[in-house]
């Protein structure tokens, strides 16, 4: 396990139980010594994670330079980015991968989430929320990840991703997700496609534009050259909205969804515009 600021806070009082464990053992005397170490060490250890984001929030982790060539790979709206914006970027990414309740279900193994499918969902949660001051999703914190496709209790048969709103929980598969990720634009992204849901959700009273033409799905495809069939073969889901499918051809084809959807896109850049631009 990585060590965390938490961890190095509480190395000192873990050393002085274990100082006055052994001067009790010789003499009982010091046993009382022991009780304010670890009550100290215990509040340390409850309250680990709020301690750590209070901590990183003010000096952001950087990512280990796998994850930095990964994000190169995977993000086009990062790779459009000055250096001093992609630095925030990779800070808030960091950040929001601490801060994300990652469950993994279904794995080989009992682990920790692997970072780059971690990587690979913080990507487009950040891109959202890029230009908002809050970038966390606090109402959907929960995210399980399955290897493969996976059924649920609102879909009994397998698909690749889902947002539960009540139990405030997005869910996905390792499988889609990564493929999507790792090459761009050539199958549907998944994360982007739930991160927009949340997005909607959080944010529902922001100008989203309105998407009710006979043609819409046959320009989403003009823009993007994904088929109506294609998105929803891949999220295993039928009867799409296509706001979130717009919001991702938004990020994934900005130039291509400029010329086919400039209507749209003049909205979405008022609803992503963030606060301060409103």
């Amino acid at each position: 396990m990585r060590q965390t600021f938490a961890h190095l806070l509480l190395l000192p009082f873990a050393a002085g139980a274990l100082l006055f464990l052994y001067l009790a053992w010789n003499d009982s005397d010091y046993a009382p010594g022991i009780i304010p170490f670890v009550l100290v060490g215990a509040v340390i250890w409850i309250f680990s994670p709020q301690i750590n984001w209070w901590w990183y929030s003010r000096r952001p982790p950087e990512l280990p330079d796998a994850l930095r060539v990964l994000l190169e790979r995977g993000s086009v709206f990062y790779r459009a980015l000055p250096p001093a914006g992609q630095q925030r970027f990779r800070h808030r990414v960091a950040l929001f991968m601490m801060g994300t309740d990652w469950m993994p279900i279904g794995w080989p193994e009992e682990r920790p989430l692997p970072l780059d499918i971690q990587l690979a969902l913080a990507t487009p949660a950040v891109t959202l929320t890029w230009n908002e001051q809050e970038f966390l999703f606090y109402k959907l914190e929960k995210v399980v990840v399955y290897p493969y496709p996976f059924p649920s209790p609102q879909h009994d048969y397998p698909h690749a991703s889902e947002l539960y709103a009540p139990d405030g929980c997005l869910l996905f598969s390792a499988e889609q997700l990564m493929a999507s990720f790792l090459h761009p634009g050539s199958m549907y992204n998944i994360g982007m496609h739930e991160y927009a849901k949340a997005f909607v959700l959080t944010y529902p009273d922001k100008p989203y534009p309105t998407l009710n033409a006979p043609d819409i799905w046959e320009r989403l495809e003009a823009c993007s050259r994904m088929s109506r069939a294609h998105v929803e073969s891949v999220v295993g889901l039928a009867g799409l909205e296509p706001l979130p499918v717009a919001i991702h051809h938004y990020f994934l084809f900005p130039q291509a969804f400029r010329a086919v959807l400039p209507e749209a896109a003049a909205a979405l850049d008022v609803v992503f515009a963030g606060p301060s631009l409103r």
